[in-house]
């Protein structure tokens, strides 16, 4: 007799329906009212995504959920790394925001235009030359810069770099090009697919790498998942950063990119850095198992698997051999710990 799901499991289940839009009404009417079992952060990020339902009881209700938490209750959920983009741009466009969470939200790595540029104007000098010494993030950031340039006390040295920022090509069409031709290659490899698949996945391939990077932060936050799959192994840190923060993500899709050896060694840490993914035992496997994964990550995951598998992981040579070897001694430790304490 089948064993019934865990109660894990059906949670999870029932928040990627809500983030795909495919939730029955009745669950959606639930989770609008904030009863749903699950952490604050992830209640948050679902009721961001409901006040944009097409049914206005769930979205309404959603408003006014939110509206009644506590700012440190939202504080808290803001502060998780994995706070996504649409949940910081949300609450910094509250026209009733608390200093503490427009700080939260200005000093997030993952706020984007939509959560910065309205800020601007109630800013402090400071905090606009703290945001704006991230030089790497202010291309993605055309919004913010402009609003920043509309400001009448930036310092001449910061309003001289923002205007050469606006000024300056985000890409040249060569680099997209020499990407789109690499990762052409790599699909065309791609062992057992079909021709005509193929063909697709080669012809996005090449409109993905002509893209300038804040058009491929756009598409991996809102893209499908053949996009994601193409922008997960971006050499753009923001790139596949926003894929990781996509609120179309899947769990099989995490799964899948803890597998993968074509990706950033820092896309994988970010896996294993998110809570949420590592609830999931397969991701934790998948990372162990992938010798792209950096050592420094593997080595902690492996107080999570079972006996068998570091009997199993002690013996594979297709993963790191500092790894193997502490596999096998954390092997060695449990199996003697449970004869020393049996009679």
């Amino acid at each position: 007799m089948a064993s019934p799901p865990s109660p894990h499991k059906e949670e999870r289940a029932i928040l990627e329906a809500i983030r795909q839009g495919k939730a029955p009404t009745i669950v959606k009417r639930q989770a609008s009212r904030g009863t749903l079992p699950v952490d604050a952060e992830e209640m948050v990020e679902i009721l961001v995504l409901l006040t944009h339902d097409p049914d206005p009881t769930c979205s309404g209700m959603a408003r006014q959920t939110l509206a009644g938490w506590p700012a440190e209750k939202i504080s808290g959920a803001l502060a998780q790394p994995e706070a996504s983009a649409e949940a910081l741009a949300y609450f910094a466009a509250q026209k009733e925001l608390p200093d503490s969470l427009l700080k939260l939200i200005v000093e997030h790595p993952n706020a984007g235009d939509e959560a910065l540029a309205p800020l601007v104007p109630r800013l402090s000098l400071e905090q606009l030359q703290a945001v704006a010494a991230h030089d790497a993030r202010l291309p993605l950031l055309p919004q913010f810069v402009a609003a920043l340039l509309a400001r009448t006390d930036l310092p001449a040295e910061l309003r001289g770099r923002l205007e050469a920022l606006k000024a300056e090509p985000e890409e040249k069409a060569v680099e997209g090009e020499e990407l789109a031709a690499a990762l052409a290659q790599e699909e065309e490899g791609e062992a057992k697919a079909p021709e005509e698949k193929k063909r697709q996945r080669i012809s996005l391939t090449v409109k993905v790498a002509r893209m300038s990077v804040s058009e491929r932060v756009q598409l991996a936050l809102k893209g499908t998942k053949d996009e994601r799959l193409i922008l997960i192994r971006d050499p753009s840190k923001v790139v596949y950063r926003a894929v990781l923060q996509s609120p179309k993500l899947t769990d099989g899709e995490v799964e899948n990119f803890a597998t993968m050896k074509n990706i950033a060694e820092e896309a994988l840490r970010i896996i294993s850095g998110s809570r949420k993914f590592m609830k999931s035992l397969i991701v934790v496997r998948n990372l162990i198992n992938n010798p792209r994964t950096p050592i420094d990550v593997s080595i902690p995951l492996l107080n999570r698997v079972p006996d068998n598998e570091l009997k199993f992981l002690g013996g594979n040579r297709n993963i790191p051999e500092t790894v193997r070897a502490m596999a096998f001694k954390l092997y060695k430790q449990r199996t003697e710990s449970r004869k020393g304490g049996g009679h």
